[in-house]
Formats: structure tokens, C-alpha cells, sequence
């Protein structure tokens, strides 16, 4: 039985993704994501279907380079485009680090595999472990980190977990905070002003970017937030 008991799940994801893109990069068309078809021949090549969480984030974004990682920028994620996908011990590698080893997978036999939970790895070759968040959480955060290391103007500060209510009244959440429960990072989207943010649990570091300078200076003054310029 799945444990996504609100049923947002994968079903949101290609539009709040669109959104984002829109936001970061004034617009989105069927050009950003992957064809039908390409997926449909990764999965015949595969022997397996593609969770209908990673079918939604190619189709979204699959051809776009930012939100895949290979944009040039210090992103620090990278997106195996559908050709590259393959199955390891048990395992669809469906993402890993551009700096360092770790590996990001989903498991085919699981019971919910249209958005089933994410496993991680140090290493290739290493020990899988089982995270708590969804695939369309992981995903949802991916694009949100990526697509903010994207634009030009960008500032950043340590905020302690009690302080998002102040992000949360000037910002709102990719999809929702529901779709992004469980992972370490939270998205979150201005498309008024073209401002992203992106909060990493991990570190208490909270990063803005926007198209427009002045976007972040209002930010500031409005949240009073200690934002520096990145």
C-alpha cells in the first residue's frame, strides 16, 4: 500500500515543473522534454516500464540541459538522459553527482513504482540504502537546486529550519510542500518577480536567485532576511 496517502504523487509534476522552467527561463515548449517514443524505446531496451514520476520528468525536461545538469553551470546533480539509463544490481540508475561518485536509483519490484522511494549509494558498486522521500520528491528538488544555479543574480544565507515561515509568506512551494516531503531540500518559485529559492535541511542554507537583481534586493528588504550576494 503506498504511504502517499494525499495522491498528489507524480501526477503534478510535469506542470510544476513547467512552471519553474517558465519562471527560470521565460518559457517552456515540447522541445525541453523527451518524445514519447525515446522513452518507449529506453523501456523496450530495458525490459521494464519507467516510473510514471521519471516518464513526467523527461517529458517536462528531459532535453533541457539546465535541469538535466549539463548546462555548464556549478551544478552539482546530473539527470541520465533516457539512452543512458540502465539497471544494476536490481536498480535503475536514474541520476548521480557531477563531482563525486554518488549514485541516485529506483527499484522495479517496488510495490509502488509509479513513484516509488528513492535509494542512494556512496559509490557505484557500493550498498544501495532506501531514503525516505518519493521519486517525485527527489525530482521536484532536483530541478528546483538546478534551475536556481541557473540565473545570473543569486544570494545566500544560514536560516534555521524555524525560520522558512518567512520564505514560505514571500514564496511559494514548487508543486507543494506535500509533494516535497521527506527529502533534504525544499524548491520554492516567485513566477512574478522570476525568483527561485532552494533550502538544504542539511546545511540550514538558503539560496535565491533571480532573472533580475532587483527582484533579490526587494527580497531582502521585505523578508529581512540576512541574504548575501553568491
Amino acid at each position: 500500500m503506498s504511504d502517499d496517502p494525499t495522491g498528489l504523487g507524480h501526477a503534478l509534476i510535469k506542470e510544476s515543473l513547467q512552471e519553474l522552467m517558465s519562471t527560470a527561463f521565460g518559457g517552456w515548449t515540447p522541445d525541453d522534454g523527451c518524445a514519447d517514443a525515446e522513452v518507449t524505446a529506453v523501456e523496450e531496451r530495458l525490459g521494464i516500464s519507467l516510473p510514471d514520476a521519471l516518464r513526467d520528468y523527461y517529458a517536462a525536461a528531459g532535453r533541457h540541459p539546465e535541469l538535466m545538469g549539463m548546462g555548464g553551470h556549478e551544478h552539482t546533480l546530473r539527470v541520465m538522459v533516457p539512452e543512458q539509463l540502465r539497471v544494476e544490481d536490481g536498480h535503475l540508475v536514474f541520476c548521480g553527482e557531477n563531482r563525486w561518485p554518488a549514485q541516485w536509483s529506483v527499484r522495479p519490484d517496488d510495490a509502488d513504482f509509479s513513484d516509488p522511494r528513492v535509494h542512494g549509494r556512496s559509490e557505484p558498486g557500493g550498498k544501495w540504502y532506501s531514503e525516505c522521500r518519493r521519486l517525485s520528491s527527489f525530482l521536484i528538488n532536483v530541478a528546483g537546486r538546478q534551475a536556481v544555479r541557473s540565473l545570473p543574480h543569486q544570494a545566500t544565507c544560514r536560516i534555521r529550519e524555524q525560520q522558512l515561515g518567512v520564505v514560505e509568506s514571500l514564496l511559494s512551494y514548487v508543486g507543494s510542500r506535500e509533494m516535497q516531503k521527506g527529502g533534504d531540500w525544499l524548491s520554492f518559485v516567485d513566477p512574478s518577480r522570476r525568483m527561485l529559492a532552494s533550502y538544504s535541511y542539511n546545511t540550514g542554507t538558503l539560496r535565491v536567485a533571480a532573472v533580475d537583481h532587483t527582484a533579490l534586493a526587494s527580497l531582502h528588504e521585505r523578508s529581512g532576511l540576512p541574504l548575501k550576494p553568491a
